[in-house]
């Protein structure tokens, strides 16, 4: 198999995206896994996040989809919603010339979003509200001790933990890691947090966040340890949605829209309306880039990849 690709970045978050619409794939599930795995290796392959094909939507959803975003995880599972790529199968969907406009639906896990293309290049993406929200329950984690958590299920399930409320767990020395959410050894409990039994049997994405304050207004500083990656993530757009939730309906923040500060570096913009505990108009908002592109030569026997950068 030879295929072309391109690399998209959102929010830090990089993606190898594929046009299978036009040039499809013929791949059993276990070669497409192989090769997932492949290409996303940040050493042998293209290295990514994740692997995106833009597809044609399905028969009933023609009439009201410009294209279907199938993902995948590094690990090449897939059936998940990942949003900074939605974000960034949007803009390589307007780069093939499926998406004509600024404004644009798309199907993705058989739901159809909205997306709104803008001038200074980000691309802002509608998500469907949330299948469940679970604010302040207690979560033993380990040594007997317990702490606060908060779930959400956005169709990518999320645990969300305030810092703060790991305090009883970061004395221990060398393991908890400084005093700070930047030098807090998230390698150390994110896994916990993402394999804990209370989330089986798929477990769930760990993001761990702190509450700050700036000239402009409160926002958060988010770190994500991702299922499927199984290690931190330089942003999690579904992560990000996740915690802001959380920090509305807890109180924290009083009001949306909310900025988060990724691991990147960068910020996204999430805002949603609230009526009692249920969330409508949610939204996910920051940058898409497109970055290198190539052909990537698969063989299917072997498992080797090739690449070829243009």
């Amino acid at each position: 198999m030879t295929h072309g690709f391109q690399r998209y970045t959102g929010a830090g978050n990089t993606f190898v995206v594929m046009n299978t619409w036009e040039d499809p794939l013929s791949l059993s599930r276990e070669e497409m896994r192989m090769f997932v795995r492949k290409a996303c290796d940040y050493e042998e392959g293209i290295g990514s996040d994740g692997v995106i094909l833009i597809n044609q939507p399905a028969i009933s959803s023609k009439s009201i989809a410009e294209f279907r975003m199938d993902f995948y995880n590094p690990d090449g599972t897939t059936g998940m919603l990942c949003g900074n790529g939605a974000r960034c199968a949007v803009a390589a969907a307007r780069e093939y010339g499926f998406v004509t406009s600024d404004a644009a639906n798309f199907e993705v896990l058989g739901a159809v979003n909205r997306a709104e293309a803008f001038t200074n290049g980000n691309i802002k993406v509608y998500f469907q509200e949330p299948s469940v929200i679970r604010l302040n329950f207690e979560l033993p984690l380990e040594e007997g001790k317990s702490i606060a958590a908060n779930y959400v299920d956005l169709g990518s399930q999320h645990v969300v933990v305030f810092f703060n409320d790991l305090s009883p767990l970061l004395s221990k020395e060398g393991v908890g890691g400084g005093k700070s959410i930047e030098d807090f050894n998230i390698a150390h409990y994110g896994p916990l947090l993402r394999w804990h039994p209370e989330f089986a049997p798929v477990g769930a994405n760990a993001n761990i966040i702190e509450l700050r304050e700036d000239g402009e207004d409160r926002y958060l500083r988010i770190r994500t340890w991702e299922r499927g990656v199984e290690g931190e993530t330089l942003a999690c757009g579904t992560g990000c949605m996740s915690s802001a939730i959380v920090a509305r309906l807890t109180g924290r923040i009083p009001k949306t829209p909310i900025r988060l500060l990724t691991q990147s570096g960068e910020y996204v913009t999430v805002d949603f309306t609230v009526e009692g505990n249920a969330i409508s108009n949610l939204s996910l908002e920051g940058s898409a880039i497109r970055g290198e592109e190539g052909m990537a030569a698969f063989d299917e026997k072997s498992g080797t990849l090739e690449i070829e950068y243009r």
